[in-house]
């Protein structure tokens, strides 16, 4: 029993240590996506599995190979969740706790720390699912899930418009967000998990001149749910950042808003989890992983993996953002431009909150950081909250038990608290 000891601890540390590791070349990146989301989120059980597997060994057979590998195990695990928790109570440090906002919710429905173990959702919302919101382009309905507050909840008066992470290509509404919004909703916030239109069948400006209205509707509709109209907050993941922080960062502009739209469109906050700033740089990171045409059969059984774990097609990655934007930067270089969110910050730029993961496959964690510095140049209310040893989507695989997860919880809901 003495190798099942040895074979434990070492299974433990090498799963542990994966939360170190960060790839350099395209395929060690995109390769590692997985595997990094799965140990990130399950970091607690390996590294009581590496601690279990060295007591046994010691109390077992006084083994101090099993012990070391069992003790490396557990210190790999505990400096993963340390590190987030610090930092974490550092963003959120940023924002002041003295804010009347803070003292409207009850202590049990936010987190009391950035990680709380086993995280179970308090409260009882349940969303309104496939509200019509209007009727598209195509003549299809634009539909949404609508998350309100349990009824014993006060509400906040704060309407979220959530834009889920796409790719510009992929996914829908109710895409691993249900305990967030579960949670959200129950401190009394209003949650529109919009549907927006994907490519290639719509392109930039449809997409943003959808984000418009769903802003517009949920200041106009929120209010019979108790939402304040100046108090409307934009959010989204991956490509949903980056549609966020455009049309948080050009309200009312023409390029943008549907025609003939007098309605404001302005936001008071925009929280981006890992939305890419930069879509020139952006191109060109995209470049340096592999393609997944398809032309190779190690391409193809790795794409048929993806496409079996995530329910949809594969769009070759080097497409992704032509196939959005309608060419490449040589081609349509002023539309790369336009489309960036970094190329609209000035100092009336709503308050933003920034959640980056410093591992994120796609490359864009130093382009994030260049945001928020300019952002604070130019007089904006920013706050980046950088996760370390993270990967792109750290909120959305278990969040029940992820650290990664509770921690960027942690730390938005204080940001949405002091807004209110």
């Amino acid at each position: 029993m003495l190798i099942v000891c040895r074979l434990l601890a070492s299974l433990a540390l090498l799963l542990a240590g994966i939360t170190l590791i960060r790839p350099r070349s395209g395929w060690g990146r995109l390769g590692l996506f997985i595997p990094k989301l799965f140990t990130g989120s399950m970091i607690l059980p390996i590294g009581l599995l590496g601690l279990t597997a060295g007591v046994w060994g010691w109390w077992a057979y006084k083994d101090a190979v099993t012990v070391l590998l069992g003790a490396a195990a557990a210190i790999v695990a505990v400096r993963h969740m340390v590190r987030l928790a610090l930092r974490a109570k550092r963003a959120v440090r940023t924002l002041g706790t003295n804010h009347p906002g803070f003292a409207r919710f009850p202590a049990h429905t936010m987190l009391p720390y950035p990680w709380v173990g086993v995280w179970k959702i308090t409260g009882e919302s349940r969303p309104q699912r496939d509200v019509r919101l209007w009727e598209g382009l195509s003549g299809n309905f634009i539909l949404a899930d609508i998350w309100r507050p349990p009824g014993a909840v006060r509400p906040s008066g704060l309407g979220i418009v959530y834009l889920h992470g796409s790719g510009w290509h992929y996914a829908d509404k109710d895409f691993g967000t249900r305990p967030f919004f579960g949670h959200l909703s129950g401190q009394g916030h209003v949650v529109l998990d919009l549907a927006y239109s994907l490519a290639p069948a719509e392109d930039l400006f449809t997409m943003m001149a959808e984000v418009k209205r769903a802003i517009v509707w949920m200041k106009t509709e929120g209010m019979s749910m108790d939402v304040d109209p100046t108090r409307v907050v934009l959010m989204g993941g991956s490509a949903g950042g980056q549609l966020a922080l455009l049309a948080a960062y050009t309200p009312n502009d023409p390029r943008f808003d549907p025609p003939e739209f007098e309605q404001d469109t302005s936001v008071c906050a925009v929280v981006s989890y890992y939305g890419p700033p930069d879509l020139r740089v952006q191109y060109d990171r995209f470049l340096e992983l592999p393609d997944l045409s398809g032309d190779s059969r190690f391409e193809r059984t790795f794409m048929k993996f993806l496409e079996a774990r995530f329910e949809f097609d594969i769009v070759p990655v080097h497409r992704l953002l032509p196939s959005f934007l309608g060419g490449t930067p040589a081609e349509i270089p002023e539309l790369y431009a336009l489309g960036s969110p970094d190329a609209h910050i000035g100092p009336d730029c709503p308050p933003t909150l920034l959640l980056q993961g410093e591992h994120d496959f796609s490359g864009m964690a130093p382009e994030v950081d260049r945001l928020h510095q300019a952002l604070i140049s130019a007089g904006c209310r920013s706050v980046l909250y950088s996760l370390p040893d993270t990967d792109h989507g750290f909120d959305l695989y278990r969040p029940a038990w992820s650290p990664a997860a509770q921690a960027a919880t942690f730390v938005t809901e204080r940001f949405l608290a002091n807004l209110t």
